[in-house]
């Protein structure tokens, strides 16, 4: 991201240099336009959990992606037939042996998640069990606030681990600052 801010700022420099003698408002427009251009980048979002693709590029080539994915439960998902809140990040469950609903009889594992459809087809999702303190924070934290929202609880499958109690919300924005 630094990279491609880097060369919006030289071209922008070097718009500024250019059209220095020309009306100032239509230099404004262009500028913004060329701003909008680079910054507004690719709105798809994860299937599982939501997470915005981090492609920098609109309508770019290849699979969409994100760098961090997050529990799918804090939209709303819960496990098949339960109330229970699916706590795992969906990088997690892609590498399990977990399976997914796709209809009511129908179900995949995961890991398989590119054959559940276009909107899943065109997702590259790493497996990763890193440990991701900050969204294990945020379930904690907002646990009751998401069970009530949803209806769901968690417990079940979705029972939080006591592990994830113990991360404190410093030690969660530490890992934020530790993955950029």
């Amino acid at each position: 991201m630094t990279t491609v801010l880097e060369h919006v700022v030289e071209d922008l420099e070097k718009d500024f240099r250019l059209e220095s003698s020309t009306n100032t408002k239509s230099s404004r427009t262009e500028i913004q336009e060329k701003l909008f251009d680079h910054l507004c980048g690719c709105w798809e979002q994860c299937p599982f959990c939501s997470a915005i693709c981090t492609n920098t590029i609109s309508d770019h080539d290849g699979d969409h992606s994100v760098d961090f994915h997050r529990p799918t439960g804090i939209r709303g998902v819960e496990w098949y037939e339960t109330d229970n809140l699916i706590i795992d990040i969906c990088s997690s469950l892609v590498g399990s042996d977990c399976q997914m609903e796709l209809s009511e009889d129908k179900f995949i594992p995961f890991r398989n998640y590119r054959e559940a459809g276009p909107s899943y087809a065109k997702w590259s999702i790493t497996p990763d069990s890193s440990l991701q303190p900050y969204w294990k924070w945020f379930v904690c934290q907002f646990q009751s606030d998401l069970e009530k929202y949803y209806s769901k609880k968690c417990h079940g499958k979705g029972e939080i681990p006591a592990q994830w109690k113990t991360i404190t919300k410093s030690a969660a924005i530490e890992s934020l600052k530790l993955s950029t």
